[in-house]
C-alpha cells in the first residue's frame, strides 16, 4: 500500500467537485443535524428544569401533608428554618354557578393559597391583575380566579358569581399560567384558586374532607438540601411528610422528558439509518462511476489497498463536510425555534449551543458514515485491470472480502454501544435494532421479490410488444 499514492490520488478526484455525492452530503447532514437538534432540546429541557427548579417547586422545598395542616410546632419549625413559608391547599369541589337562571355544577380542583404565594415567579391571568388584588374582597364578596376551560364551559366571566361549599365567590379573572402547575400532578379538574382564609365558612375544610396541605419553604442559596431533609423528618417524626426540593422539583416530568427524549433520538437514528442507505447508494454509484478509472489505476501498477485507501481518503473527506454541515445545522436549529418551543411547552427551556448532543451527534455521524460507506467501497477489491475490456459494473455486487464483513460487524457493535451509552436504555436499544434489522430484511426481500416480477413481465408476449413497457421492466 502506498500512501503517499492513495492521497495524490484521492485529492486529484476531489479537484472534480462534488458532483455525485450530493445526495451522500444531504442524507449524512440530515441524519447528524436531526439527532443533534432532538438532542438539543432533550437537553435544554433538563438545563431548564434544573435552573428553574425553585420557580416550578413553588420553593426551594416542600413538605406535604395528607389529610391535615402542619400543627404549631411544626410551623414554628418551619419558620425557625426557612426565609419564608407559603402554605396551600389543594382538594377537588363541585363549583355552582347560576347561568341564566340555570344552576350549573362542575368538578374542580380547588388551590387555597396565604399571601406568601407564589415564592417564586407569578400567576398570569387575564385581565392583567396581581393574583392578590384579584382575590381580595369586593362588593362583599371574596375574589376567585378560574381556569378558561372551566369559565367557559360553566359560562362564567370576571364579574360573575360562583359558589363553593356554601361560601358564594366573584369571580376576578382568568388564569392564563400558574408558575407551579408543572408540578401540581394529575387533576380531575380544572384549577379554582381562592385565599385559604376565605374558606373558613364554606365548610369545605372541615374535618374528615380529604385535602392534601404543602409548605413551600423559600432557602439560602448555599443550603444544605440533604440536611434539611434529615432534619424535617427528625422534627415533624411520625407526620407522613413528603418531602421535595428544587434538585427535583417534578420527578414524573423529568422522567417523562427522558424518556421522550429517548424515543426521539431513537426516531432520529432510525432517520439516519434511512439516510444512511441514502449514503451508501451514493458511494456504490459513485465507485460504479469510477470502476475504469480503478481499473486503469491498477494496470499501472496501483495494488488493491493504495486503491481503497485512496477513495476511502475521499469518503472521509465528504463525510466530515457532511457531519459539520449536519452539526451546525442541528446547533442552529432550536436557536431558531426557541420562542415557538418556550410557548407551546409548559416547562422553562435553556436554549444555547449544547456540546453534549454536539458530541452525540458526531459519534454517530462517524459512525454511520463508516458502516454505510465501507461496503461499497470495499467493492474496489472486487475490480480487476480486465474490466477495462468488458462490461465495466460486472461483479461490483459481490460480497467483500472476510475482513471487510467483520470491520461492519465491529462498527455495528461499536454502533449499538454508543446508543445504550447515551440514552441508557439497554433493552429499548435492542428491540429498535431488532426492528431496524427487520425492516432491512423486509426491505430487501420485497426488493428481490419485484426484481423477480419484473423480469417475469419483461417476458410476457404482451408487454413486450409495448417496446416503452419492454425496457421498462427489463431495466
Amino acid at each position: 500500500m502506498n500512501i503517499g499514492a492513495a492521497f495524490k490520488i484521492a485529492r486529484r478526484e476531489l479537484r472534480g467537485g462534488i458532483k455525485g455525492f450530493r445526495v451522500f452530503l444531504i442524507c449524512l447532514a440530515l441524519g447528524v443535524a436531526a439527532i443533534a437538534a432532538i438532542g438539543a432540546v432533550r437537553q435544554s429541557i433538563d438545563d431548564g428544569m434544573q435552573s428553574e427548579g425553585a420557580r416550578l417547586l413553588g420553593g426551594d422545598a416542600e413538605i406535604q401533608l395528607t389529610y391535615r395542616t402542619a400543627s404549631k410546632e411544626e410551623r414554628a419549625w418551619m419558620a425557625a428554618t426557612s426565609q419564608a413559608v407559603s402554605e396551600i391547599i389543594d382538594f377537588r369541589s363541585m363549583v355552582v354557578a347560576d347561568v341564566a337562571g340555570q344552576e350549573e355544577r362542575s368538578l374542580t380542583q380547588v388551590k387555597a393559597v396565604d399571601e406568601s404565594y407564589p415564592l417564586y415567579g407569578d400567576v398570569l391571568l387575564e385581565p392583567q391583575l396581581t393574583l392578590y388584588k384579584a382575590l381580595n374582597p369586593l362588593g362583599g364578596l371574596p375574589g376567585a380566579v378560574m381556569d378558561k376551560v372551566l369559565a367557559d364551559r360553566l359560562g362564567l366571566v370576571p364579574g360573575a358569581t360562583l359558589k363553593l361549599g356554601d361560601q358564594l365567590f366573584r369571580l376576578s379573572a382568568i388564569i392564563k399560567r400558574e408558575p407551579d402547575s408543572v408540578t401540581a400532578g394529575f387533576n380531575l379538574g380544572p384549577r379554582t384558586i381562592v385565599l385559604k382564609s376565605d374558606l373558613a365558612t364554606s365548610g369545605l375544610l372541615n374535618p374528615g374532607t380529604l385535602f392534601e396541605s404543602a409548605y413551600r419553604l423559600r432557602l439560602d442559596e448555599n443550603a444544605d438540601l440533604d440536611a434539611l431533609e434529615i432534619a424535617a423528618g427528625t422534627a415533624m417524626a411520625g407526620s407522613g411528610l413528603r418531602w421535595r426540593d428544587r434538585r427535583n422539583a417534578s420527578p414524573g416530568m423529568t422522567e417523562f422528558v427522558g424518556r421522550l427524549g429517548t424515543f426521539l433520538i431513537l426516531v432520529g437514528l432510525a432517520g439516519m439509518v434511512v439516510g444512511g442507505v441514502g449514503v451508501g447508494s451514493a458511494v456504490r454509484a459513485y465507485i460504479e462511476e469510477k470502476v475504469m478509472v480503478i481499473a486503469t489505476l491498477k494496470s499501472l501498477g496501483a495494488t488493491s489497498g493504495t486503491v481503497f485507501m485512496a477513495y476511502g481518503l475521499q469518503i472521509a473527506v465528504l463525510s466530515v463536510l457532511g457531519i459539520a454541515l449536519g452539526l451546525v445545522l442541528g446547533s442552529i436549529a432550536p436557536l431558531a425555534f426557541a420562542p415557538i418551543l418556550d410557548a407551546r411547552l409548559p416547562v422553562p427551556l435553556d436554549f444555547g449551543v449544547k456540546p453534549e448532543p454536539i458530541f452525540e451527534a458526531l459519534v454517530y455521524g462517524i459512525l454511520g458514515a463508516a458502516l454505510f460507506a465501507i461496503w461499497p467501497l470495499a467493492q474496489t477489491q472486487k475490480i480487476r485491470t480486465g474490466r477495462l475490456f468488458r462490461d465495466a459494473t460486472l461483479g461490483l455486487h459481490e460480497y467483500p472480502g472476510p475482513w471487510f464483513v467483520v470491520l461492519t460487524g465491529v462498527i455495528c457493535i461499536f454502533f449499538f454501544a454508543a446508543i445504550v451509552f447515551f440514552t441508557g436504555e439497554t433493552w429499548l436499544t435492542v428491540w429498535a435494532t431488532i426492528g431496524l434489522f427487520l425492516a432491512f430484511v423486509a426491505l430487501s426481500v420485497a426488493a428481490r421479490l419485484i426484481q423477480i416480477l419484473a423480469r417475469w413481465l419483461a417476458t410476457r408476449r404482451t408487454v413486450r410488444a409495448v417496446s416503452t413497457l419492454r425496457l421498462a421492466f427489463g431495466a
